[in-house]
């Protein structure tokens, strides 16, 4: 795997939020929410790379080496396998949503409570 070059960052705004973007080079981007050493991230985006190469992972290890803190919401179905791995390797702290079409679900740690779930025994999604 190559390495990530040509890091570019750059604000704008979102709604009324300040966003930061991370173009790191090979089409790979994230945009999110900084406040202080916590970065809320909103999209991570791999370009045309193929799936399954370690670039995703490797945006996240230099957000980790920014932040104390990483966080995700509004998270596609689909991408939650992914998500849910990052958190057990350490690089995020938190899955905080899931954005199914227009509806949110609010992501909890189920804690010792038996949950019947398609994702995971250990979480509960609640609508919001």
């Amino acid at each position: 795997m190559q390495p990530l070059y040509k890091i570019f960052e750059y604000n704008f705004l979102y709604g009324t939020r300040l966003a930061t973007a991370y173009e790191l080079g090979q089409g790979v981007k994230i945009i999110g929410f900084e406040e202080r050493k916590s970065f809320e991230v909103r999209v991570l985006s791999i370009g045309k790379n193929p799936k399954r190469t370690g670039l995703g992972k490797k945006s996240l290890q230099f957000l980790r080496s920014k932040f104390n803190r990483i966080t995700v919401s509004e998270i596609y179905e689909g991408a939650l396998p992914f998500w849910l791995k990052m958190m057990e390797c350490g690089l995020v702290d938190e899955l905080l949503s899931i954005k199914d079409g227009s509806t949110f679900y609010r992501l909890e740690k189920a804690g010792n409570r038996e949950i019947q779930s398609d994702y995971s025994e250990n979480w509960l999604l609640q609508e919001i």
